[in-house]
């Protein structure tokens, strides 16, 4: 299946080509992550089809939109 892929800030590095990924049918939020080799530590926010998903073991359909944002710092 083919998943929509949108990695912001210094993630964005990473994004795959055309902003797409192809995964297997059941394919979970954990596996794009884990295909796309982005660490749990550096994953601040995950959102599908615009809503924030917690659980990343939530599986994705396709066509399912993506989008990983890193954490934040400042000071």
């Amino acid at each position: 299946m083919e998943v929509r892929v949108k990695l912001m800030g210094m993630l964005r590095d990473r994004s795959p080509a055309g902003g797409v990924v192809q995964l297997p049918e059941g394919a979970t939020v954990a596996d794009l992550l884990q295909r796309l080799e982005i660490p749990a530590q550096e994953v601040m926010l995950v959102t599908v089809n615009g809503q924030h998903q917690r659980d990343h073991s939530v599986r994705l359909s396709p066509g399912d939109e993506v989008t990983v944002l890193p954490p934040v710092g400042g000071g």
